[in-house]
């Protein structure tokens, strides 16, 4: 089954090289590892951090501390510290969230995936988002980037068509009776320190995914993972 993660495919959706959008395509197939665990640590201090009212840095600053006195091999060390700098990031990023009346809750860590074009689409939030709006109860979500490399930055298009994929997960598999907010769907770029919430307005975005899934799906099966 041809498949692609959320941030990828926001990757995917605003480069103009073919040589990267079937860079992309390849590292989905067969991706190298370790690269998917990269920045795993990240997630359960900025999730505590924000769950906690995002007034105790304190919660951060601790995981900061055990990440650059961790030990270990030299790929497991460089993760540390980038991770390290990832969560001191967040708390400049921090500021520009949502107010205190949002609650914060770490997202699922098995999270259903969207499937569009034949193609399963890894959304995942980190965290979810909830909230009263006259009385009505709504819900979010928020989803991290860590890349430091501007070639994988997301800009704010290729956000926005995040952000719209977390508005459309959470009308498939958020919780019911519960009205979904585009302005809490948010792309967090954690080194630009860009906070990017989905358009009102997301038909048109969706119609460019579908093409784009069914450029992937296509390519699928012919692509050469090695090359």
């Amino acid at each position: 089954m041809p498949r692609i993660s959320a941030n990828k495919l926001g990757e995917y959706m605003i480069s103009s090289s073919p040589a990267r959008r079937r860079r992309i395509i390849s590292d989905q197939k067969k991706p190298s590892d370790p690269i998917p665990q990269l920045y795993r640590l990240a997630t359960k201090p900025i999730a505590e951090f924000m769950a906690a009212g995002a007034n105790d840095e304190s919660i951060v600053d601790r995981a900061v501390l055990r990440l650059r006195a961790s030990s270990g091999t030299k790929w497991a060390m460089d993760d540390a510290r980038n991770t390290a700098d990832a969560l001191e990031e967040f708390l400049q990023v921090a500021n520009g969230l949502p107010p205190e009346e949002v609650r914060y809750e770490r997202g699922p860590d098995q999270a259903p995936h969207l499937r569009i074009k034949s193609v399963d689409i890894s959304v995942c939030p980190n965290l979810l988002l909830f909230s009263e709006q006259r009385g009505v109860p709504c819900v979010g979500a928020l989803k991290l980037h860590f890349p430091k490399s501007d070639e994988r930055a997301l800009g704010r298009e290729g956000g926005e068509y995040v952000a719209t994929l977390l508005l459309h997960w959470l009308a498939e598999y958020g919780p019911r009776g519960v009205k979904v907010l585009p302005s809490l769907c948010l792309s967090v770029d954690i080194f630009r320190r860009s906070i990017v919430h989905a358009p009102a307005a997301t038909l048109r975005r969706m119609a460019s995914v579908a093409a784009a899934c069914e450029e992937i799906a296509a390519h699928w099966e012919r692509l050469d993972p090695a090359t």
